[in-house]
């Protein structure tokens, strides 16, 4: 299953494939790789029978659906952490990292509500057994649809990888970089157009989790560094929004010197001033010359 999904780029340019190969080097996403092997081991075991009885005869049922039930048993059996597929402080998110990767697998296999049900009342009795080893994580059904767990996803990941993004940005502003700037600035202008459907829990079941980095990225001091390091500058999303939007949308800061027609003016006086300069640079290298030469 591809990862990251970027899905909601505005533009397919050339460059998201290259982000894509980027971000996949970042913590949460070796994590995904790790945790994917897990979920592909197909080891038939007899304590791993409470997938059959829960998965057998359901509605639009798929096999695939039990092999990973299955996987997933057989992770909970022998694995009491996350130790050997995280490192540091990255494992304190271990548990909500699996959640997250584990139903978006299901979603991927089998969207029927029902199927997905059982799937999570079957990896719950498994949890709850006493041999099992991982005590640490409840393994939930995060009862979403589709498209609100697609939106859930991608701002949950954003926020989970943001500060490794952070971090790797450099000085220089290099071709790496820029890469990553663009993943903060679509992520902005994807961030700005969720936010006309997410106004209260009630109709937003991704409410919190969006409410929480609207928070994060305008009190810290996050928007100032990208828009320092990333040499963006705010611009409208849509002709209807408001460039002071609490996450604004981002554009490339404008170079005076390349700006056509509309800063004529500014670049004749810079010329002006520079063709100014030039004889008084020149009188003042001859005089150091001769200064020099009456040293020796």
């Amino acid at each position: 299953m591809e990862y990251p999904d970027l899905e909601y780029y505005e533009n397919n340019d050339g460059q998201k494939e290259e982000v894509r190969k980027l971000l996949k080097n970042l913590t949460l996403y070796n994590f995904y790789e790790k945790i994917d092997i897990e979920f592909k081991n197909h080891i038939e075991s007899e304590k791993c029978n409470t997938c059959n009885e829960k998965l057998s005869n359901l509605a639009n049922a798929d096999n695939e659906l039990l092999k990973l039930c299955k996987a997933v048993c057989n992770f909970i059996l022998n694995n009491d952490n996350f130790q050997k597929f995280c490192e540091g402080k990255s494992c304190y998110s271990s548990c909500s990292d699996m959640k997250l990767r584990l139903y978006d697998r299901v979603m991927k296999i089998n969207q029927h509500p029902e199927n997905i049900g059982r799937f999570f009342d079957a990896i719950q009795s498994i949890r709850k057994r006493s041999d099992a080893k991982l005590k640490i994580c409840d393994i939930t059904n995060f009862d979403l649809k589709e498209d609100d767990f697609k939106y859930y996803k991608y701002l949950y990941e954003f926020v989970s990888i943001f500060f490794d993004i952070r971090y790797k940005i450099s000085e220089k502003s290099n071709s790496i970089d820029k890469l990553y700037c663009k993943h903060i600035k679509e992520f902005f202008r994807f961030f700005h157009k969720t936010s006309k459907n997410c106004t209260n829990k009630s109709t937003c079941k991704y409410y919190n989790m969006f409410n929480n980095i609207k928070k994060k990225l305008i009190t810290d001091d996050h928007l100032i560094f990208i828009y320092e390091k990333c040499k963006y500058e705010k611009t409208d999303c849509t002709p209807d929004s408001n460039i002071y939007d609490d996450i604004p949308c981002l554009k490339d800061k404008e170079d005076i010197l390349k700006t056509p027609i509309a800063n004529s003016d500014i670049k004749n006086d810079l010329n002006i001033l520079y063709t100014a300069a030039i004889p008084v640079i020149s009188i003042s290298t001859i005089f150091y010359i001769f200064y020099k030469v009456n040293m020796f």
